[in-house]
């Protein structure tokens, strides 16, 4: 699929000057703006029916086949978006998480679409979500179907988050808590470091790349943007909890790593230097 391919995904500040120049013409936004309708409307349609399901039958159906339809939605939406062109999603190493079980995944946050292109390809996965995004009628019923864990339940969060991981299902979380704003990266929480230390759980790190400012924190959905609108993702460490490592330490470890790696230049996120 395009948001995984196989071929090498150089950073974006390595075919900085290379590249063409994508461009912004009426055509562009009129794909710009099908895309985000479609995405909306496809939740609209699906998501109740999820709610449904979920209110009838509750855990007789298990939390994989929720993931397993948000996969394919994902899946579908970005294949469709890249094709008509309005994005160009790269992660050469994509086929890496695959087989990933029990791990929690921790990219940078840049974009609104960071968590629906790594749901798009890593299988057995629940994302800890904003409790307003769980309640939307455009993902909250099939959130729950999957198994979603809303990010306002305190320590409640941190018990169901070890859950899922011990049960061998992945944990998609940001560390900053929000989109990125203006520098690399937010200054991250500490949740996703307790829920790690705690587990035992691996932390996948993920570097995200993201082109101009469409879809970061502040700019209007339906704001014009030169299209192909360019990701790039990139591997990280796999890092753990050091013995006597409290989860601030953690937490301050990995944020540290991820200034280390990143910069905001005001109009793209890129990588500084290989992970």
């Amino acid at each position: 699929m395009p948001s995984a391919r196989a071929e090498s995904s150089p950073s974006l500040a390595e075919h900085a000057a290379a590249r063409s120049l994508p461009q912004r013409t009426y055509w562009g936004y009129v794909r710009q703006v099908f895309c985000l309708l479609l995405f909306f409307g496809i939740g609209l349609v699906v998501s109740p029916i999820c709610a449904l399901l979920s209110r009838c039958f509750g855990s007789k159906i298990p939390s994989s086949t929720g993931q397993l339809l948000i996969r394919g939605l994902f899946k579908g939406w970005l294949r469709f978006s890249c094709r008509i062109g309005v994005f160009d999603i790269g992660f050469a190493e994509a086929e890496q998480l695959r087989g990933l079980r029990g791990t929690l995944l921790a990219p940078n946050h840049p974009s609104l679409i960071d968590a629906v292109i790594l749901l798009s390809i890593v299988p057995r996965t629940v994302c800890i979500m904003r409790a307003s995004l769980i309640e939307s009628p455009f993902l909250g019923g099939a959130a729950r179907l999957a198994g979603f864990v809303p990010n306002d339940k305190g320590s409640a969060l941190i018990r169901h988050g070890m859950t899922k991981l011990e049960a061998g299902e992945n944990l998609l979380i940001f560390p900053e808590g929000t989109r990125t704003g203006a520098q690399a990266i937010n200054p991250f929480k500490n949740g996703f470091a307790l829920i790690a230390k705690k587990a035992g759980a691996s932390i996948q790190t993920v570097f995200i790349e993201r082109e101009g400012r469409y879809l970061s924190k502040g700019v209007s959905l339906f704001a014009p943007s030169r299209i192909p609108i360019r990701f790039r993702l990139h591997l990280g460490k796999v890092i753990q909890a050091r013995p006597g490592e409290t989860a601030q330490q953690l937490s301050a470890r990995l944020e540290l790593y991820f200034r280390e790696h990143l910069e905001n230049t005001g109009e793209d996120v890129r990588l500084l230097k290989a992970s």
